[in-house]
């Protein structure tokens, strides 16, 4: 089995694969929450549920574009996608 490189793994865990025409704002949500990811939640991987419940915990931690993308907001994406991770 082939590797994933260790970001591309943490997008999928983060918000999840898919080959539909919202991957590219699910790659852009990821791109947002990987620093964050890995600054207050590393521990959590690779249990994408634990990484969203310490996401949630550590929302007033997180940088302002990962913010939007737990809140809804547009600079985060897609909103129904983001209203999933709450």
């Amino acid at each position: 089995m082939a590797k994933l490189p260790f970001h591309c793994g943490l997008a999928l865990i983060v918000l999840g694969a898919g080959l539909t025409s919202a991957q590219a704002g699910e790659e852009q949500q990821a791109a947002l929450c990987r620093d964050d990811v890995m600054r207050l939640c590393l521990t959590s991987i690779p249990d994408r549920g634990r990484i969203v419940s310490c996401m949630k915990a550590q929302r007033a931690s997180l940088s302002p574009g990962c913010r939007a993308v737990f809140d809804g907001g547009s600079r985060g994406g897609d909103a129904r996608r983001s209203a999933s991770l709450r």
